[in-house]
């Protein structure tokens, strides 16, 4: 991951929040220092502007922030920057090697894998029980990171709630059942014109297919058959509840229920009491949480802050600080690609795994074409998985499984940019950060300036050639009198 560009044009960025838990976390000012502010971080007080959008936070103004007692901040971050071949300087921030914003070609990559590798030498190896849980391993240390960077699921993991709602809890013989049950209610609007009578009242409940109003001046005529409505047809309801009659307008509300169980075993302990209320993706059991459910139950945002946070409780409970933006580089990467869940009017297959940035391409193609977009879900893969579905296969095939890497990119014809650091190292080429790409520049800025001093001076030779009409005419004028003036000098006086 090099820095490619000054400015991804991005209005995203991500929630920093002062941490519940103390102690095992960076403090919210160690957290914001050196970011750039995604909108205007304003005082709640005074309403006077701390920090403007795109201005980097520096110790002074993260105490500034602090003093005010503002809880969270939104920041650009790695997490959301909209760069295709790499990061951008705003959403990386400072440089913590110089404090200056980082420049550009600077390979925070492999500083982000040196500065999560280094300390964890520090780290614990080993995997303990709780005290009095039979067969609950928690993993820490440095198991426990690896488990995170590859996205595997934890040993003792949680069970989380897939939706909101009332918790109920179940004894049964070999073990204990929670029940969630989430009621939502809904409102459904009939509106009427002027003239039309309701027939039902406020309260009443009414079923699908019952009639609420009809007009009051409905004609009606005789046939041998049946009685005909010779008028508008009479509002039915749509779904069945209880109806609402309040200033002539009419509703029907209804409720829609949703239930999920999970199955407890015996020996787990839960965190939640009996009848208490839940939210989305909340903790019930001891153990830790599966990124991948994260992922699934509360979006992609949530996994990305998960993953960071976790990370970083491991090295703070090893007293190791480590900047979230290293982490952040790496969880980006493990979220890169997207499974495609319908191709839409594109040559897509169901199920392909391609690059976000890519995916998002496709789609605003289609769309200007006045085509359906295809649609996808985010994939949460490990670091290694991800390094071998990297578009560079002479990178792929330096890691792992070179033999299947580079069959498939002989039977597919894949063609390598040699964009990033691995593959220029393989063929011996300069890589294109720092001094190279700094290199790089300054030729390309040396060949435009010499491409505009040549057009320059073809232009001024094409000047010279060219005479204007005025000057063309007063040379004319002159040449004219001359020869006039050289004729009667040149005339003998007559005799």
């Amino acid at each position: 991951v090099i820095i490619r560009e000054e400015d991804c044009g991005t209005m995203d960025g991500t929630w920093i929040h002062e941490p519940k838990e103390k102690g095992l976390l960076p403090s919210f000012a160690v957290r914001i220092v050196g970011r750039l502010a995604a909108a205007d971080i304003i005082d709640p007080e005074s309403g006077e502007v701390i920090v403007s959008r795109n201005d980097m936070i520096d110790e002074q103004k993260a105490k500034d922030i602090v003093s005010t007692g503002i809880k969270s901040i939104y920041a650009r971050s790695p997490l959301s920057c909209q760069s295709q071949n790499g990061l951008c300087r705003l959403c990386y921030g400072r440089d913590l090697s110089n404090g200056r914003l980082v420049d550009l070609s600077t390979a925070v990559g492999i500083i982000a894998a040196q500065s999560i590798g280094e300390p964890g030498t520090q780290l614990t190896l080993r995997t303990f029980h709780t005290g009095g849980v039979v067969g609950l391993d928690i993993t820490s240390g440095l198991p426990r990171v690896e488990e995170l960077f590859e996205a595997r699921p934890p040993k003792a993991q949680a069970i989380i709630s897939e939706i909101d709602g009332e918790a109920q809890i179940f004894d049964e013989g070999n073990g204990r059942r929670i029940k969630i049950t989430s009621m939502e209610i809904f409102s459904d609007d009939y509106p009427l014109p002027e003239g039309w009578q309701i027939e039902v009242k406020s309260g009443q409940w009414v079923d699908i297919g019952s009639v609420l109003a009809r007009p009051k001046d409905e004609k009606k005529t005789k046939t041998s058959k049946k009685e005909v409505t010779s008028q508008d047809e009479p509002v039915v309801a749509r779904v069945s509840g209880e109806a609402v009659v309040e200033d002539g307008q009419l509703s029907i509300k209804f409720e829609e229920t949703e239930e999920r169980e999970y199955i407890i075993p015996a020996a787990t302990s839960i965190r939640i009491e009996d009848g208490g209320k839940v939210k989305a993706g909340q903790q019930l059991t001891d153990g830790s949480i599966n990124p991948h459910d994260i992922l699934i139950v509360l979006g992609k945002e949530a996994a990305q802050r998960y993953l960071v946070d976790e990370v970083q409780k491991v090295y703070c409970s090893q007293g190791v600080h480590i900047n979230d933006k290293h982490i952040e580089v790496i969880v980006r990467q493990m979220l890169s690609k997207v499974r495609i869940d319908s191709p839409g009017d594109y040559d897509l297959v169901t199920r392909e795994l391609i690059d976000r940035f890519r995916y998002e391409e496709i789609n605003a193609k289609v769309l200007s074409e006045g085509g359906e977009p295809a649609t996808a879900h985010p994939v949460l893969m490990g670091i290694t998985r991800a390094s071998l579905s990297t578009d560079s296969w002479l990178a792929a095939a330096s890691f792992q499984e070179t033999t299947r890497v580079l069959t498939e990119a002989a039977v597919f014809g894949k063609v390598d940019r040699l964009s990033g650091l691995k593959e220029n190292v393989i063929i011996g080429k300069l890589i294109p950060a720092r001094c190279q790409a700094c290199k790089e520049a300054s030729e390309e800025a040396a060949r435009r300036l010499e491409e505009a001093e040549e057009a320059k001076r073809l232009e001024a030779s094409v000047g010279e050639l060219r005479l204007s009409p005025e000057e063309t005419s007063e040379e004319t004028g002159n040449e004219a009198c001359e020869e006039v003036v050289d004729e009667a000098g040149s005339e003998e006086p007559s005799v």
